[in-house]
């Protein structure tokens, strides 16, 4: 995507960059290799396709992995490659990067392939939703649902950007 004044890129972090890696290796690579393996000491060809169910579980978490965030007339969109996820701007309360604990049981999402992404709990921040590629330049937005994480490019200027958006700068 060109980047625009309002549209801040998803670039992955350090650490989420080699568990995507990890992930893609162990998923399409080494089970590729140990069906072909399988297949040739068993003579079943259905060991081919071992890698088939988590090579399609890899396509499907990657379409939810965010790829930027919008400032939109409608509120911030997080593009995905599965559709924007919108978050209304009369839904958002407060905007800040104070450190929190992102680390919390996933209810629905990733824990590091392709990103930090999805629904999750901790005893700090309750139920929340990550929207991260990066964990080192979280913008947290509390909202009327609670918490949303999120990891433009720019945080900074993505914080300003939004807080003049919203009404929320100090």
């Amino acid at each position: 995507m060109i980047e625009t004044p309002n549209f801040f890129g998803a670039t992955l972090g350090v650490r989420e960059r080699w568990s995507t890696i990890a992930a893609v290796a162990l998923a399409v690579g080494a089970f590729t290799v140990l069906g072909i393996v399988f297949a040739a000491k068993s003579g079943e060809l259905r060991w081919i396709f071992l890698s088939l169910p988590f090579t399609l579980m890899l396509f499907v978490i990657g379409r939810y992995a965010p790829t930027g965030y919008r400032l939109a007339a409608d509120g911030v969109h997080v593009e995905r490659r599965v559709g924007a996820f919108v978050i209304p701007y009369r839904r958002i309360r407060a905007v800040d990067r104070a450190p929190r604990q992102i680390n919390g049981m996933s209810m629905l999402g990733s824990r590091g392939v392709f990103g930090r992404f999805g629904r999750f709990w901790n005893t700090n921040l309750g139920f929340y939703r990550l929207y991260l590629s990066n964990r080192d330049a979280v913008v947290w937005l509390a909202t009327e649902d609670g918490w949303v994480g999120l990891s433009p490019d720019r945080p900074h200027e993505f914080m300003e950007r939004l807080q003049a958006r919203v009404g929320l700068a100090r």
